[in-house]
């Protein structure tokens, strides 16, 4: 299952001391809110300052500088709360006005922006879900990822995310000799040993997982190669196992990943953009992975580039998918378009096993080519670009 249509807001009620019956008024607000599809609930100041987004709700008046005192010990993006009574959209204006002199991120929603707010709250949900999480980054980022390596402190900064670095070398010592489950299904071009070798991998990778505590992670894939393997059987099966796995050690297309994931409770496809159809407005997308819940049938095959190992060549499921994509040294870029997944499917042999048409709205084409933020692009089932667009709004773009 994915994300909660209406999930839960915490939020850090304000009152004036003039007002005696502040309780009252909470449950009325609460109840008011809860009737536009927000589930407001009220927390401490301290469990609200633990918040990826605390949410300020506004009761009454006066309550300007208890608000600025708490965005001080908080330096994180701020949601304020309105209703229309006590006087709490006066105090919520004042106290956006200085947030925002103060160059503060911070937005005022009231009781006539409840489907906003629900938007907000699923937001909040999807950064509650990242926060403190480990992840793995094995053997670095590939070489060739240039505009894809920003640094891993951007994710603590901005998300709460550890990044743990692993060498190569870790996975290498935690490969055990025989696997505990070979990949199942039609093979063309490999063998026993193939297989093998991609249910080895998978071990080592759990047993990683389990050493460092990872909720996600992303491998230097073809420092396997040497090893006469790969990683991309392995990786599927994580994903679709519930823990987002990327290739080539690329930070920003885990995290798009990741966020799907939450979001949806399905696994992405990351992949390489590898044709363009200005024409008929459409994208060619390729890999030698893909998670199996996604396909509707599947072959093992060499992976492409190496002509060794075990890839996936998968059939996408047709239907409507978002396509999503990071970018920038601090992440504060971000496309994001819906569109649709098209039944045919090249079967070519130059490109990676995996492929997929996918047709775009109308001059998105053209602003991935004019204005690309590296090479891995990620397909999520479903359309979700303005959850997906307010999440990047709101704690990524600078």
């Amino acid at each position: 299952m994915g994300l909660s249509l209406v999930p839960v807001l915490p939020v850090l009620p304000l009152s004036s001391v003039l007002l005696g019956h502040s309780s009252l008024v909470l449950e009325k607000v609460v109840e008011k809110f809860r009737a536009f599809g927000a589930d407001l609930l009220p927390k401490e100041e301290e469990e609200i300052a633990k918040e990826p987004l605390p949410t300020l709700l506004f009761l009454t008046g006066g309550t300007e500088h208890r608000a600025l005192e708490f965005a001080r010990q908080a330096p994180k993006p701020l949601l304020l709360l309105a209703h229309f009574g006590h006087n709490s959209l006066p105090a919520a204006l004042e106290t956006l006005a200085r947030l925002r002199e103060e160059g503060r991120k911070a937005w005022l929603l009231t009781e006539a922006d409840g489907e906003e707010l629900l938007r907000f709250a699923r937001v909040a949900a999807l950064a509650r879900e990242l926060w403190g999480k480990r992840v793995g980054l094995i053997g670095g980022a590939s070489p060739w990822l240039v505009a894809s390596s920003p640094d891993p402190s951007v994710f603590r900064e901005k998300l709460g995310l550890e990044i743990v670095e692993i060498p190569l070398s870790a996975l290498r010592d935690r490969i055990p000799e025989a696997p505990e489950m070979l990949p199942e299904g039609e093979t063309l071009g490999v063998g026993e040993s193939e297989r093998r070798m991609a249910g080895r991998v998978y071990a080592g990778l759990k047993a990683l997982i389990a050493d460092y505590g990872l909720s996600a992670l992303s491998i230097a894939c073809f420092g396997l190669l040497s090893e006469g393997c790969t990683a991309c059987w392995a990786l599927a099966r994580l994903s679709d196992e519930g823990l987002p796995a990327g290739c080539e050690g690329d930070l920003p297309a885990l995290l798009a990943l990741w966020l799907g994931q939450i979001l949806t409770g399905s696994p992405g496809f990351l992949a390489n953009p590898a044709e363009v159809d200005l024409k008929r407005e459409r994208l060619l997308l390729a890999h030698c992975t893909v998670p199996f819940s996604l396909v509707e049938n599947f072959a093992l095959r060499t992976h492409f580039e190496s002509g060794i190992g075990l890839a996936v060549a998968g059939k996408l499921r047709p239907g409507p998918y978002t396509l999503f994509r990071l970018g920038g040294k601090r992440l504060e870029k971000a496309f994001v378009v819906e569109g649709t997944v098209l039944p045919e499917g090249p079967g070519r042999e130059d490109l990676c096993r995996t492929q997929v048409w996918f047709k775009m709205p109308k001059g998105a084409l053209e602003k991935l080519l004019r204005e690309p933020l590296g090479n891995h692009h990620i397909l999520i089932p479903g359309h979700h670009r303005p959850i997906l667009s307010l999440f990047h709004h709101v704690f990524l773009a600078d």
